[in-house]
């Protein structure tokens, strides 16, 4: 996995994200995080791994933000080659 993150004005991430999130910020910057990995073995419990579904390359463009219950989180984009993935990783609640 690699982690490769930029300082980023906050007012200008602040512009790019829904109504109710707010940037978590570090001594007053923000931060865009680019993590390109790779995903192998992923499986539901108590199943075994299957080849085409269990691997697969993944990259998240994300910056990290607070909600309106001040729980943290990130936002920005999770992009997977399989669908079932990034279906599980949507938060639904």
């Amino acid at each position: 996995m690699t982690f490769i993150h930029w300082r980023y004005p906050a007012e200008v991430l602040q512009r790019s994200l829904p109504p109710g999130l707010t940037v978590h910020t570090f001594d007053g910057i923000g931060w865009v995080g680019l993590l390109p990995f790779l995903m192998d073995g992923v499986r539901a419990p108590y199943t075994p791994a299957m080849p085409w579904l269990s691997r697969f390359a993944e990259t998240n463009l994300r910056t990290y933000v607070r909600g309106p219950d001040g729980r943290t989180g990130i936002f920005f984009s999770l992009d997977a080659a399989r669908l079932p993935a990034v279906a599980a990783a949507v938060d639904r609640e």
